[in-house]
């Protein structure tokens, strides 16, 4: 596939990255010209922006301006908001009886303090005398950093910033000094228990009509190919594979993963593709009345524009990398967790590719301390 020109939505995370948004009130913005000739005035009329370069007027679209000042001001609510502070409200299950003896005569013994600056409340047993306490969240239990800076870490690194400006945030705002090694370690550990928790879930709405497309990925300095599997109505990523070749092999293997992720049938009605000849022959050995539409472009009844516009997301977040680091990257995983579960959708009224799809998590506005508890809670007991 030939590189694709950089989307308004690209353009305008560089002119933010570049510090170029400045704010004039809470709706009025001046964005200078990428070209660096003069600014642009973005405001915010209700819900809707409005910006007076030419591109807006003539076209009516969201330009550059726009999403870089979308993101600016989405990092500044961020920061001033508790959206990514622990749940205070998470239901904690009251123990009835103790741990050891389960004698019925248990009280509160205060709280445990821990370094991360989190606390848990602790019980003892009169019968027996066993103290214990109680971790609302367990998978952040012996984290010494707090787990609001991990959330914000993991929110920016999949919005597209790059390790080093999220090491900077945390220490302007969240006073969490961390090297960018420690960003990327909490990214990997988490994303490999979110992972594992998605392998469990299995959407029920599926529309029948796949798309399906590949990449080109720097992985160590090598190239390689990603595949992408997505349903057509609900925008769900069935499977994300990194591979070396684009060969009948690998869409064999993208298919084997997105049917083991989709409905117990596990057969697309259609699948939509370009005219790489590999789909053909893989779609012949891995289904069996899959009618397949091939060579199609990003026009006409039949075209293959959204899994491509997936892949505009998929390069937003790569282009801050130099290269992933192995094809097997928890970072891939990653981005599809965030795709599916935690990204609301414009083109679904807001909600997620999981929730259109019939897995409703019900994971509130905090999206990702809530799949981080449901994926400790299910984690296996070792």
């Amino acid at each position: 596939m030939f590189a694709q020109a950089e989307t308004r939505e690209e353009r305008g995370l560089n002119i933010f990255e570049l510090g170029k948004v400045k704010r004039l009130t809470e709706n009025e913005y001046l964005v200078a010209s990428q070209s660096g000739n003069g600014t642009y005035h973005v405001s915010r009329i209700e819900a809707k922006w409005v910006c007076e370069c030419l591109d807006h007027k003539l076209r009516g679209v969201s330009c550059k301006h726009i999403y870089a000042t979308i993101f600016s001001t989405t990092l500044r609510e961020k920061v001033s908001s508790q959206n990514f502070a622990p749940d205070t409200d998470t239901q904690i299950d009251i123990p009835e009886k103790c741990l050891v003896c389960g004698s019925n005569h248990i009280q509160k013994w205060g709280f445990r303090y821990r370094k991360n600056g989190t606390r848990n409340q602790r019980y003892k047993c009169l019968s027996c005398r066993h103290r214990w306490d109680i971790t609302p969240n367990a998978a952040f239990a012996q984290m010494r950093t707090n787990p609001k800076a991990v959330l914000v870490a993991l929110d920016l690194y999949f919005k597209g910033i790059s390790l080093r400006k999220i090491q900077d945030h945390l220490k302007q705002f969240e006073q969490t000094n961390v090297s960018f090694v420690a960003v990327y370690k909490w990214i990997r550990k988490y994303v490999a228990l979110m992972e594992n928790y998605a392998k469990t879930l299995q959407p029920q709405l599926l529309s029948g009509v796949w798309h399906a497309d590949e990449m080109k990925v720097n992985v160590h300095g090598k190239w390689h190919w990603l595949w992408n599997i997505m349903d057509s109505d609900t925008r769900y990523i069935l499977a994300s594979h990194v591979a070396l070749g684009r060969g009948t092999t690998e869409a064999r293997q993208a298919f084997k993963i997105a049917k083991a992720n989709s409905d117990p049938e596990g057969e697309p009605t259609f699948l939509i593709s370009d005219k790489l000849p590999s789909y053909r022959a893989a779609v012949e050995h891995e289904f069996r009345n899959t009618v397949h539409f091939a060579g199609v472009g990003i026009q006409g009844q039949v075209s293959n524009n959204r899994i491509e516009r997936f892949h505009g997301t998929v390069r937003e977040r790569n282009k801050v990398m130099r290269a992933i680091k192995k094809p097997d990257t928890s970072i891939i995983d990653g981005q599809r967790i965030y795709y599916n579960y935690i990204r609301p959708h414009m083109a679904l009224d807001g909600k997620t590719p999981a929730e259109v799809a019939g897995i409703d998590l019900q994971l509130g506005p905090n999206k990702w301390e809530a799949i981080i508890r449901k994926a400790a809670e299910e984690k296996p007991k070792p």
